[in-house]
């Protein structure tokens, strides 16, 4: 039997610029059944407060996947998306990632170490001063399990193949 799953892994809480307030993970359910979703990224997972919210309201359930406490009908991937700022070749880049995480534990470390990077409290989307290649090797050395890719790649600004990023190819961006 084929079982078919409808996902939204990119999302952000009420602890990123211009997002509502009320981005928590009792709406993020009620939300995800509205629209049909199966599974939600949890956005913003190095937030220190969100972080804690995030231990206080989901249980860890296996396979990376968890649920709320209350509302277990939603399944959850921890999820935080990132930018990136760095030069390359006389250019300033400026790219935003997704990084998929399986359990709480590894984002609390990944923020930890990417604070030397960027200020991981200031914004549930944090600004990091290093290239792509860095991050995904720091992301994989954390857990193996980690997964990075680009967000919204096609959009102008702050996208990997956007018009103002300054890269033109993805072997551009992670320099593989």
């Amino acid at each position: 039997m084929d079982m078919e799953l409808i996902a939204d892994l990119h999302l952000h809480s009420k602890y990123s610029g211009a997002t509502s307030q009320r981005m928590n993970i009792s709406e993020l359910v009620d939300f995800a059944r509205i629209k049909g979703l199966d599974i939600v990224g949890t956005g913003d997972a190095l937030h220190p407060k969100w972080l804690k919210e995030l231990e206080r309201e989901l249980e860890y359930i296996g396979d990376g996947l968890y649920v709320s406490r209350k509302y277990e009908k939603t399944y959850f991937i921890i999820q935080v998306e990132v930018a990136t700022i760095h030069q390359f070749n006389g250019k300033s880049r400026r790219i935003h990632h997704v990084i998929l995480m399986p359990h709480l534990e590894i984002a609390r470390q990944l923020s930890e170490i990417l604070r030397s990077y960027g200020d991981v409290e200031s914004d549930g989307r944090p600004i990091l001063n290093m290239n792509p290649a860095e991050l995904v090797e720091i992301v994989i050395e954390v857990d193996k399990s980690n997964i990075v890719f680009p967000a919204h790649a096609w959009t102008p600004w702050w996208s990997m193949l956007g018009a103002f990023s300054g890269v033109n190819h993805i072997r551009e961006c992670y320099q593989d």
